[in-house]
């Protein structure tokens, strides 16, 4: 369900970039972008701070044992 969440928040910043582009120009359209993934970036991070994030060879080695 995140994955396709994802999806449709990006699909949803390139149409408004679109518009943004088609209104305001290029160089607006390329910060509005910018700002919005950066935004969508910080609310995929881990909210707790003490929580370790496991790498994929930590995951595979955990699980093979």
């Amino acid at each position: 369900m995140k994955q396709f969440n994802h999806k449709i928040f990006i699909a949803a910043v390139v149409v408004g970039g679109l518009f943004i582009g088609a209104v305001k120009g290029q160089e607006a359209r390329s910060s509005w972008v910018k700002r919005m993934k950066t935004r969508d970036e910080r609310k995929m991070k881990p909210q707790n701070p003490k929580e370790v994030v496991l790498d994929d060879y930590e995951i595979a080695s955990f699980h093979n044992n």
